[in-house]
């Protein structure tokens, strides 16, 4: 008895709590009601600002120029992938690392071409009288042979060992030499044999013409007589490309490589302007996406319950003003 009586006891005191509470006679009402939120506007500003932290975050300029400068495009496509510089810097790079690599491909086959001919050919001359004298177009041993010559007409003028300095091996320095400095065309296989041989290909001294007293230390060599041919009378200057065809053959040859290099040369400096213009787009791209990442208005979203055929059912909504 006891305990029915404290039953109800305490089935009254829920009914009036109940009643206290929800005075509406509704129970689904009272069940469905939502409950008005507290500070709206505080929350929708705390749920746009993370919005706009996390998927509009400021670009670092610095950090965009510097990887721009390494890898064009590297920073644009950091600070914004849409930007169309992010695809131009990239293939102008491209674009002058396969000219780079081709032109000096191109200068590097020329050499090998210009190197060979004048000491890597093994050639047969003929002489006048059709003797056969085979040899390099270019010898050291010619040069020095004909050089001493010149530099005992007077112990006191400029023709000395300083004068002479050719490098005793083939290299880039050498085969420059050969070719820039009518002094060193003593080596060249036709001069030497027009020059400072006879006929038959046999050595005679050089007929050497000067401006002025051998006995002068300021007399200069100018030229030199052919020893045959029907010029024998007729000087002809060591600059001159009639001194020896196969010299001009040379300077044409090594010409073409020096064109081919320069032409890769242009590659890199465009390359280099190219990484230099790189990172400064990529501040000018930074700054942009910065700028506007402040003024665009994000999407907001936003989970609510709303009442769908009788039954509470959670909705996703998306409010974006434009």
């Amino acid at each position: 008895m006891k305990k029915v009586i404290l039953v109800s006891i305490v089935l009254s005191l829920v009914c009036g709590l109940f009643a206290q509470a929800k005075p509406s006679s509704d129970i689904d009402q009272w069940l469905y009601e939502q409950q008005p939120k507290t500070q709206p506007a505080t929350e929708d500003s705390v749920v746009t600002n993370d919005l706009i932290k996390v998927n509009y975050g400021k670009k670092d300029a610095r950090l965009a120029m510097l990887m721009s400068v390494l890898v064009p495009g590297s920073g644009q496509f950091y600070a914004d992938k849409t930007s169309i510089t992010t695809y131009i810097f990239p293939a102008i790079e491209l674009a002058c690392i396969g000219g780079l690599v081709y032109f000096s491909i191109q200068g590097n086959d020329k050499t090998d071409r210009f190197e060979k001919y004048a000491t890597g050919e093994l050639i047969t001359y003929p002489t006048s009288d059709g003797t056969q004298i085979q040899g390099y177009r270019y010898q050291r041993n010619r040069q020095n042979e004909i050089q001493e010559i010149l530099k005992g007409i007077n112990s006191s003028d400029i023709y000395d060992n300083g004068y002479f300095r050719l490098d005793p091996t083939n290299t880039q320095h050498f085969y420059e030499d050969i070719g820039k400095y009518p002094h060193y065309v003593f080596g060249w296989m036709d001069w030497y044999y027009r020059f400072a041989a006879d006929a038959s290909g046999n050595f005679v001294d050089p007929r050497w013409v000067v401006d002025g007293p051998l006995d002068n230390p300021n007399t200069h060599w100018t030229g030199n007589f052919p020893q045959w041919g029907t010029d024998t009378t007729i000087s002809v200057s060591p600059s001159s490309h009639d001194a020896s065809q196969m010299r001009k053959t040379f300077i044409e040859m090594r010409n073409e490589a020096k064109s081919e290099y320069s032409k890769a040369h242009i590659f890199t400096m465009v390359l280099a302007f190219n990484h230099l213009a790189a990172g400064i787009d990529a501040v000018r791209v930074t700054r942009n996406v910065n700028r506007l990442s402040i003024s665009q208005t994000m999407p907001q979203m936003n989970i609510y319950a709303a009442m769908f055929e009788d039954t509470v059912t959670p909705m996703l909504g998306m409010k974006w003003k434009f």
